[in-house]
């Protein structure tokens, strides 16, 4: 609901029309609501569009023009598939997460509650966006791999266990950890489902 949208991406041709039809909607809901879209934190991001069409845009909506790539709640939007650099904001988040925590004493069920309940999460956030590279889901389960076994990240820790033995299932002698392997390949079957049936993304 716009009432609650923080941060809102509007889709539209570049034509006076449109942006026009688009300003007078964000003005109307202005007169409505009494929220309004700040023009100092407000940014246009053109594709292939004419210089003259720009200056024109701009002039009617009062906002700056932004630079590609520009992220979006955290994750970069582009139109080619991520790379291990595009990624590195999921790397050094998690690792952040991880360096914040090895200061203080967990035990190994604590790193392990940890793992399931925050940094997982954090992956399957990005999974459910992007298609990521075998390359960050190995430097993803390195740093995870890591802590579990009680080392801070670098240099890394000799493994007790494979960690392909530690995602599987408690039932199955696992530690119930999220393959992120897993989830990315069952991610992106709901994708194709839902392009398939029609259903929105």
């Amino acid at each position: 609901h716009l009432c609650y949208a923080y941060d809102l991406l509007i889709f539209a041709a570049t034509d006076l029309n449109s942006i026009e039809f688009i300003k007078h909607g964000l003005d109307h809901f202005k007169a409505v609501s009494g929220l309004a879209a700040g023009a100092e934190k407000s940014f246009i991001f053109f594709c292939n569009t004419k210089r003259r069409i720009r200056d024109q845009i701009l002039r009617v909506t009062n906002f700056k023009q932004g630079v590609l790539p520009v992220k979006y709640l955290g994750l970069p939007l582009i139109t080619s598939r991520l790379t291990k650099r595009d990624c590195t904001l999921l790397t050094e988040n998690i690792l952040a997460r991880v360096n914040s925590w090895t200061t203080k004493s967990l035990s190994y069920a604590g790193r392990l509650q940890l793992i399931k309940s925050t940094l997982a999460s954090m992956q399957v956030f990005w999974c459910s966006t992007f298609l990521l590279s075998a390359e960050v889901i190995k430097e993803c389960e390195r740093i995870l791999r890591n802590f579990l076994w009680g080392s801070s990240g670098t240099p890394s820790k000799r493994s007790l266990v494979k960690w392909t033995k530690v995602c599987l299932p408690q039932h199955e002698g696992g530690l119930g950890i999220k393959s992120l392997k897993a989830w990315k390949q069952a991610l992106l079957l709901k994708q194709i489902w839902n392009i398939l049936n029609d259903h929105s993304l």
